[in-house]
């Protein structure tokens, strides 16, 4: 029994490029056991891996034509065919690359409730009012007066800039107070105010937040810090510390504010 192989490679996605290469088939073999006319002897089979050749010129269209004529002189087979290559290139391994994308928006906050909480009212600033204190102390402040406002929420999401300013350098003002002898009183209450929070820095790559401080003195009206990307609790401590001068009567007032803005 003759057995016919079969050979193909198949270069699939996980194969690398050229595992197979398509070529044509095209050779056979002929059957001659005789002498020739010419006095040579021919050996019997001539076996040729792509063409058909002997020293009768037998060629590769002759023997096929004979390996189809059932009534030719010579025995012989022949194979003719083809398979073509790939088209595109086969490759070792494959894969893509995907990039995720997505937009956040920057968002700054400070909590301080709604606006009916921003007013906050010392009421009574104790002096020292009656007629038997002494001249040096008659009409002063009794004490420090102060106050903290926390939040539970302040911060940034992205490089910013915490200021405070006040709206007046002189501090609280007596805006009622219009004839006083300014030797031994005054019309203005000097006040510090003092940020405490954690934060970044704004250089330097990711870092972890430390204690910051932040303070506008009481000769000053603005303080300005930078940081990276925050979030925590705030406290602002408000100090009025007593003048050096007695106080006029009437309403003491100013106004200071806190922004968290982006940028640097």
């Amino acid at each position: 029994m003759k057995i016919v192989s079969l050979l193909a490679g198949v270069a699939a996605v996980a194969l690398t490029a050229g595992a197979a290469s398509a070529q044509d088939i095209n050779y056979g073999q002929i059957h001659r056991g005789f002498t020739n006319p010419n006095g040579t002897y021919a050996p019997s089979d001539y076996t040729v891996p792509g063409y058909v050749a002997s020293n009768s010129g037998w060629s590769r269209p002759n023997n096929r034509a004979n390996s189809q004529n059932s009534a030719a002189q010579y025995a012989s087979w022949h194979a003719l065919g083809n398979a073509v290559d790939n088209n595109g290139s086969a490759a070792g391994s494959d894969g893509a690359t995907f990039t995720l994308t997505g937009t956040v928006s920057t968002d700054c906050a400070y909590y301080s409730g709604d606006n009916t909480t921003e007013t906050l009212n010392f009421g009574q600033i104790g002096i020292y009012a009656s007629d038997n204190t002494g001249p040096a102390a008659a009409f002063t402040m009794v004490d420090d007066a102060e106050v903290t406002i926390d939040t539970n929420l302040a911060g940034c999401n992205t490089a910013n800039t915490v200021r405070i300013q006040k709206t007046d350098l002189n501090g609280l003002v007596n805006a009622g107070a219009s004839a006083y002898d300014s030797n031994v009183f005054q019309a203005n209450l000097p006040y510090s105010v003092t940020a405490r929070y954690v934060a970044s820095p704004a250089t330097g790559g990711p870092a972890a937040g430390t204690n910051q401080t932040l303070v506008v003195a009481t000769g000053s009206d603005q303080a300005s810090a930078q940081h990276g990307a925050w979030k925590s609790a705030m406290a602002l401590d408000v100090n009025i510390p007593v003048p050096a001068k007695a106080l006029v009567a009437g309403t003491y007032s100013g106004t200071f504010g806190v922004t968290i803005s982006a940028g640097l």
